[in-house]
């Protein structure tokens, strides 16, 4: 009887998954970009994978430079690997293979979810994992293919063992995933260098769960011969000169590493991304009981933070996220935008409930993109994966126990989507 149940629940999983993924290939058929720049990525990039294939060394070589039409800041790694399959496919037929990766990221993210909330209906946690269907990041990226797709399916994977790490009981078994979670977050740095941001967090839960023993060295060990391969590349690189020009314009790493703009535009992307999941009563409750002395200091770090910003003006088309240009598209100034960054920051600070791991990995989100352009694409998804997975946040009380949440959270899904869309095709 429980194999039939079984059998019938994964009938149910892949009727689900095949239906979202219809619709990415309705997407493919009819060239979606609802990122607005992942065609022109692909392409560009596309262009460097085709160099690669005509003369490895010299196109190795200049990878990065300010070469014309070599200058990237990404990883050479995944495109090296699309080199080699391009003498055996057409680009149209590798953007039809890597539309895949959208179900690939959706059901790692699904069973991340039966992982971290095993007393949730499996059906509501597909549902969740499906949302991820209409975030205009995974449909882009996966039309146009893109490192961060992929890097994301190893990010995905080493999360997965890190859920697995904290369920079993077995001192073997957590050796193991613990390895394993490092293994494939350094495979998902390769692909795309900011997930190794995430060797923060890791490496300190790890270290602090061995409590400083010999097992730490071998975490250590382990995780400098991994990343060995890219500390040699990047000191073989003019690695800051890469900070200084974004998007055709040049800049000084001073502007381009500004820590303000990181934690004003990056906290109100967080809290943008965080608004569906979000139980209002919960968060207001929280900010009503806020200690005057607690308030008084968030707002003198806002205050020095928004005195510090110097992101490039609205119209120079860099990024800032959804409350930047809102705030200059309706008022021509960023005094909205200052403060809906004040309630990101005052609102992430509550929910974040002074747990210790959670600072660590609001510092890792933040560090995440040290380049002067600060896209939405860099959090959508990742922002409702951190929040779900790995941040300590009462996620139960504020989605799962009101299902009214699931149609909030797929109407707000597809209304981005369609800013999107419009945004990219019509505007």
């Amino acid at each position: 009887m429980q194999k039939v149940k079984n059998k019938l629940s994964s009938y149910k999983l892949l009727f689900l998954y095949s239906l979202f993924y219809l619709t990415i290939l309705l997407g493919f058929y009819l060239n979606e970009d609802s990122l607005g720049g992942a065609r022109a990525d692909f392409l560009y990039h596309y262009n460097i994978s085709q160099k690669f294939s005509e003369n490895f060394l010299l196109t190795f070589d200049e990878y990065g430079t300010n070469i014309a039409g070599m200058n990237a800041r990404n990883s050479p790694v995944f495109w090296i690997i699309i080199s080699y399959f391009n003498n055996f496919i057409s680009s149209e037929s590798l953007r039809l293979i890597n539309s895949s990766v959208s179900i690939i990221i959706s059901f790692l993210f699904y069973k991340c979810l039966l992982n971290k909330f095993k007393n949730i209906d499996k059906i509501f946690l597909a549902f969740l994992s499906c949302v991820l269907f209409l975030s205009p990041t995974i449909r882009s990226i996966s039309i146009w293919p893109y490192t961060l797709s992929w890097g994301l399916v190893f990010f995905l994977l080493s999360l997965l063992n890190y859920c697995k790490f904290l369920n079993t009981f077995s001192e073997k078994e957590k050796n193991l995933f613990i390895f394993k979670c490092i293994f494939f977050t350094a495979l998902s740095a390769y692909l795309h260098p900011s997930f190794a941001a995430f060797f923060i967090f890791f490496i300190i839960k790890f270290i602090r769960y061995y409590n400083f023993g010999i097992k730490t060295l071998y975490i250590l060990l382990f995780s400098f011969a991994l990343a060995a391969p890219s500390l040699l590349y990047v000191v073989s690189k003019d690695f800051l000169s890469s900070f200084q020009a974004a998007q055709g314009i040049q800049t000084s790493n001073l502007q381009s590493l500004n820590i303000a703009n990181k934690i004003l535009i990056i906290s109100s992307m967080i809290f943008f991304f965080i608004i569906p999941i979000l139980d209002f009563k919960i968060l207001i409750n929280k900010i009503i009981n806020i200690k005057f002395k607690v308030l008084f200091i968030i707002l003198i770090f806002c205050s020095i933070n928004i005195y510090l910003f110097n992101y490039p003006v609205f119209d120079s088309g860099l990024g800032g996220g959804f409350f930047y240009k809102i705030s200059n598209i309706l008022f021509g100034n960023n005094f909205v935008f200052y403060i809906f960054c004040t309630m990101s920051i005052i609102s992430i600070y509550l929910l974040l409930s002074k747990n210790f791991y959670n600072y660590i990995l609001l510092l890792v989100l933040i560090i995440y993109t040290p380049q002067l352009t600060i896209y939405n694409k860099y959090y959508d998804p990742l922002v409702l994966i951190i929040f779900s997975i790995l941040i300590n946040f009462d996620f139960e009380n504020h989605f799962f126990k009101k299902k009214y949440k699931f149609l909030q959270l797929y109407m707000i899904s597809i209304f981005y989507l369609m800013m999107g869309i419009f945004k990219s095709h019509v505007y």
